[in-house]
């Protein structure tokens, strides 16, 4: 083995143990907190995480628990309570009203159980599929729901529709006599619309009721209309009734994972006597319904239909009595210096967010490069900013819940893993005296340390005087000069809030400085810096990207000889891009999923009205695109430029992606082979459009060392 061999088998064994390290440390997937005492001295907090396991590659889950003491308003002592259990095969779980019972659907052996368990004992268990009332229960985030009732008597959750077994034209049958849900025949082959990349195989969720003593499922097909999609329920006040999001799936269904702006309403299933009311207008994108303690006030977060995939959204509140709604934000057109950039989140994830008082809820948001926790008062319409401000392993602030004024937060940077804190939440008027507090001894920062900055630009293009973008730089500390990996989003309409992520804390660990670029068209900055992008696409975006690069070569902080590329989806897009319109400057490119030639990728996707809205274009799913649609959506592509590759390019595809399907990194793999450009093309198994399954993960991060 020769000198280069033997450095380059020492550099990829750095490499593992860096990805190995980093792949221990789990993230916060929910939290909750049950409330012990009525004097609510004894509070325990219940925390399910996740992470990453390389011996079997597969994700595992666990639960911890933590016990905190409450007196005068204030935290006294906080201290974990026994150790983690793994909780892989619970894919829900939820504690009742009073902490006295608790319900879990578990898979075994491909079979959903619902379970009931009390202090001492499992109390029930009941195998859903031998019900025959439903498919499978739904354990995402977008439709999906596991609620107890007030009275502790049902459990509301969502599953796939029943659907008639499907059997051949030629099965042969014992006679011919009529039997009960008999099959249907020949229909084995007719194509079934779901809801896209990431909800393969949902196609009709419905609301299902559990009845905890006696032991059935009451589906609410008949309460639903059939042209709505249900999800993201909650039960009235009174029990005797359950809120819900409707999504409309007509003409046909479109990609609804990370697409915040698919038409939907709120609506009200009366369960007496199954009457179903729209409680919201119509043209608007409506999620997370939440009531308060109280049960007067509903808060939802709503948008306009339509438009770019993801935007700010409003507060709005439906008074329950007065059956009216109220905005408490409303969308922030321009957001100069550090002010409030409006509310930028696809949904809650938590399943409460109101203040003892009723009056005033916490949410969490980004805010330009940053993920803040907010305190909102829905009477004053008062904004407040509730996470604590210039703690460098506490950037990023997500909220887990909030019980009798208890706040549950996890926090994280780009050199510390997510941990969790806790307050209780001051009076009104006295926010900012809020006292933060860890739930466990160590937080965990990165050995070596990095170090992260965010970095203002103005753009090149001189769009506005008093408009920035900005970007987070992260790098390993003591480092003079490191080559630089410029790492744009995807989205578009997304950001890279200075988090905790495992490649970019990798990649810095083993010696780069990497560029998270949120250019303008990015969330958390305000709608006119969102929506100058749809049309400017592959021009204005690469300009920023390009800008932020310029300007950190010049001030002499990283290696100008040494400058890479990697991004993913509309990241993919961006580096492409640059590969292409900027053919010297960058030393090599990986392009994860990429988007390279949007009018291909018209026909193939599961949101083609992305396609026509970044282009610039209304989306008209009723009229056969024109020559001059396709030419606009081509000449905003990599492809136009890709001619003028040079750099060495790596592509890495999820076999099954639905949102940006292979054919895209194909098309420019099989262009750049032809030209003789060094070009290697990765193709994921089962993996769709992250590219986030353990194996997958692992050797990605590898292979992208390597190409570097």
């Amino acid at each position: 083995m020769n000198d280069t061999t033997m450095q380059a088998t020492s550099k990829v064994a750095e490499a593992v143990r860096v990805y190995r390290e980093l792949a221990r440390r789990p993230s916060v997937a929910r939290g909750w907190i049950n409330i012990g005492t009525t004097e609510r001295k004894d509070v325990e907090v219940c925390t399910v995480w996740s992470q990453r396991d390389l011996e079997t590659s597969k994700t595992i889950k666990f639960i911890r628990h933590h016990k905190i003491t409450i007196a005068d308003s204030r935290v006294r002592s906080v201290a974990p309570s026994g150790g983690p259990v793994d909780v892989s095969t619970c894919q829900l779980q939820q504690t009742s009203p009073s902490g006295n019972m608790a319900a879990v659907v578990r898979l075994v052996s491909d079979k959903q159980y619902l379970e009931i368990w009390t202090h001492t004992c499992k109390l029930k268990c009941v195998e859903l599929q031998a019900l025959d009332k439903h498919g499978k229960v739904y354990d995402d985030n977008t439709f999906g729901c596991f609620q107890w009732s007030p009275c502790e008597r049902y459990v509301l959750y969502v599953a796939e529709k029943k659907t008639p077994k499907q059997e051949s034209f030629f099965k042969r049958k014992d006679g011919e006599k009529a039997e009960p849900d008999a099959p249907v025949r020949g229909e084995e082959f007719v194509y079934q619309e779901d809801w896209g990349e990431g909800l393969v195989a949902k196609h009709r969720p419905v609301l299902c009721v559990f009845d905890v003593e006696e032991e059935t499922v009451r589906v609410l097909t008949s309460s639903v209309s059939d042209d709505v999609s249900p999800g993201q329920a909650v039960w009235s006040p009174d029990g005797k009734g359950v809120v819900f999001v409707g999504w409309w799936h007509v003409p046909f269904r479109l990609g609804l994972i990370y697409c915040t702006n698919r038409r939907s309403a709120l609506f009200h299933v009366d369960l007496d006597d199954s009457k179903c009311e729209q409680l919201t207008g119509d043209g608007l994108a409506v999620s997370s319904p939440r009531f308060s303690p109280d049960g007067s006030r509903l808060l939802y977060l709503q948008k306009k239909a339509g438009g770019p995939h993801n935007s700010c959204s409003q507060v709005a509140m439906y008074l329950w009595k007065e059956k009216t709604v109220v905005v408490v934000t409303d969308v922030v057109r321009k957001a100069s210096g550090d002010s409030f950039p409006g509310l930028y989140i696809a949904e809650f994830g938590y399943l409460q967010c109101w203040a003892a008082d009723s009056k005033r809820v916490v949410l969490h948001t980004y805010w330009r490069s940053k993920m803040v926790l907010l305190v909102i008062n829905t009477d004053t319409r008062e904004v407040k900013k509730l996470s604590a401000e210039g703690d460098a392993a506490a950037a990023a602030w997500k909220l887990l819940d909030i019980r009798e004024d208890l706040v549950i937060s996890a926090c994280s940077s780009p050199g510390t893993s997510q941990h969790l804190r806790c307050a209780v939440l001051p009076p009104e008027g006295q926010e900012h005296l809020v006292t933060w507090e860890l739930l466990d001894d160590d937080v965990p920062t990165v050995t070596p340390p990095l170090d992260h900055q965010v970095i203002t630009f103005r753009p090149a293009d001189g769009w506005t005087e008093e408009e920035t973008y900005e970007a987070v730089l992260v790098r390993k500390r003591g480092v003079e000069s490191p080559p630089l990996i410029v790492w744009p989003h995807g989205g578009p309409h997304s950001v890279l809030s200075s988090d905790f992520f495992l490649y970019p804390a990798g990649f810095s660990l083993l010696g780069f400085a990497v560029l998270l670029v949120n250019y303008r068209g990015s969330l958390g900055f305000g709608e006119d810096s969102l929506e100058s992008l749809p049309g400017k696409v592959g021009s204005q975006d690469v300009s920023d990207v390009q800008h932020a690069v310029n300007t950190l070569v010049e001030t002499g902080q990283v290696n100008k000889d040494q400058l890479f590329a990697c991004g993913g989806s509309h990241g993919g897009f961006l580096v492409t891009h640059l590969i292409g319109q900027f053919p010297d400057m960058y030393k090599a490119c990986v392009a994860r999923n990429p988007v390279t030639n949007i009018a291909s990728m018209l026909g193939s996707t599961d949101i083609p009205d992305w396609c026509s809205v970044e282009a610039g274009l209304v989306a008209d799913h009723a009229t056969s695109p024109s020559p001059d649609v396709y030419s606009a959506m081509l000449t905003k592509s990599p492809m136009y430029h890709a001619d003028e590759i040079k750099a060495p390019t790596m592509i890495m595809l999820g076999e099954v992606d639905r949102r940006v399907p292979p054919t895209q990194g194909k098309e420019l793999y099989r262009l750049l082979k032809t030209r003789d450009v060094p070009v290697k093309l990765l193709v994921y198994p089962d993996n769709s459009h992250p590219i986030s399954k353990v194996d997958a993960e692992a050797d990605a991060f590898v292979n992208i060392y390597k190409w570097f």
